[in-house]
């Protein structure tokens, strides 16, 4: 039968009666008619139970706690300093496994150990459950054209004003656990991976101006020493002025090098105020270098405070109680008075540290059923319509040879 209706075809092509791309398509229509049931249910079925599944899988819920980041870190510890560079640090420190370690544990104390387990585990993305975005973004500079120094160099140091953390997650009851856990780390445990940069820049800074004090005190001695003896040799020939005379004139300016222009008497004035001024600016650098010698060994205390603990869950209060016995113990009132001026920077990272709103409006996520299942809908139809058209060649395959 079947040789038949195809040798009557091929007749009608060769007689010119009808074109052969005719024949083609009325054969391909007339395949999928007759497989019509097949295509209904290869195509409707898996779109339908798309649609089930998404329908009856639970809701995902986001909400975003938006803080206000502008400030300087140099001046202030509530303020990040949030520069593209200090947030790619951000990140790294909040997506490291040290913190993310502290967040698990907090997350099974709170019992949403589904959560650890996601977050602790190798091979996931942290980033699906706890988001950052930081408003003005940052600009991409390998896609502008920018080429003047002075653009790229602000654009380079441009802070943001706005951080938003946005978090994810199922059941409803389950997202507020976990902004709480989130919230706590962002506001008690990050802030002194901040503290911990500022006072490595401190140190720093310690150290190079004791190394400018250290490298002018040479030069300080070695100038006094000699304004003393030139003082002695001008008080050996200075035996033949009245002192009535010394008296009557007092210099007021800095003369310098023309010092030895003037009468002897005044060349000895001028020698002594020198020295006068040396000797003091000798004693201003002993106590400046006294006072950052104590900062610095004050700054690398708590360093290795804060490097010893923050692995361990170490909070901004508990910093703040370390601080107040430090200062409690100082002796030198200088010492004592920066680590009060201190303190209270962490009092006042404590009471800005929050967000702009307290408690943010939770969001369902569409599951975009519709979308999916048309999706599904269309990629069924086409491979059910592949799937016929590779039968029936395997069909008339099968049928010529025998």
């Amino acid at each position: 039968m079947a040789n038949s209706e195809n040798h009557d075809l091929d007749s009608l092509s060769a007689n010119g009666g009808i074109h052969e791309d005719e024949i083609d398509l009325i054969d391909y229509f007339m395949v999928l008619w007759r497989r019509k049931y097949f295509i209904f249910l290869a195509t409707v079925l898996p779109a339908l139970f798309v649609a089930v599944i998404l329908f009856f899988w639970p809701r995902n819920y986001r909400t975003t706690y938006i803080y206000d980041v502008k400030g300087d870190t140099r001046d202030d510890t509530r303020g990040w300093g949030l520069n593209e560079k200090n947030y790619n640090v951000l990140l790294g420190v909040f997506y490291s496994d040290e913190n993310l370690k502290k967040i698990t544990e907090r997350l099974s104390e709170s019992g949403l150990e589904k959560y650890a387990k996601l977050l602790g585990g190798r091979g996931n993305r942290p980033e699906r459950f706890v988001g950052f975005e930081a408003k003005p973004a940052f600009l991409d500079l390998s896609k502008s054209n920018i080429n003047n120094p002075e653009i790229l160099s602000q654009i380079r140091n441009m802070e943001a004003s706005l951080l938003e953390v946005t978090i994810t997650g199922k059941p409803l009851e389950d997202i507020y656990k976990m902004s709480s856990v989130v919230r706590y780390n962002i506001e008690n445990v990050i802030p002194l991976y901040i503290v911990q940069q500022q006072l490595l820049s401190h140190i720093r800074n310690c150290n190079n101006i004791l190394a400018d004090i250290e490298s002018g005190m040479f030069g300080l001695r070695l100038s006094l020493k000699k304004d003393n003896e030139m003082l002695e040799g001008l008080k050996k020939v200075n035996t033949g002025i009245s002192e009535g005379k010394q008296d009557n004139i007092m210099l007021q300016f800095d003369i310098g090098r023309d010092a030895r222009y003037l009468p002897l008497s005044y060349q000895i004035q001028a020698a002594e105020s020198r020295i006068i001024e040396q000797e003091t600016q000798i004693r201003t650098n002993q106590e400046r270098y006294e006072y950052y010698e104590g900062l610095l060994r004050l700054n690398n205390k708590i360093l290795a405070e804060l490097n010893d603990r923050l692995a361990s869950g170490y909070t901004v209060e508990q910093f703040k109680m370390f601080l107040e016995g430090l200062s409690g113990g100082c002796e030198e009132q200088a010492l004592k008075e920066y680590l009060n001026s201190y303190i209270k920077r962490i009092e006042n990272r404590l009471l800005a540290g929050g967000p702009i709103a307290e408690n943010p409006q939770v969001h369902l996520i569409a599951k975009g059923t519709a979308k999916k299942s048309s999706i599904t809908f269309v990629a069924a139809l086409l491979m059910s319509i592949f799937a016929i058209f590779l039968f029936e060649s395997f069909s008339k395959e099968k049928v010529g040879i025998s």
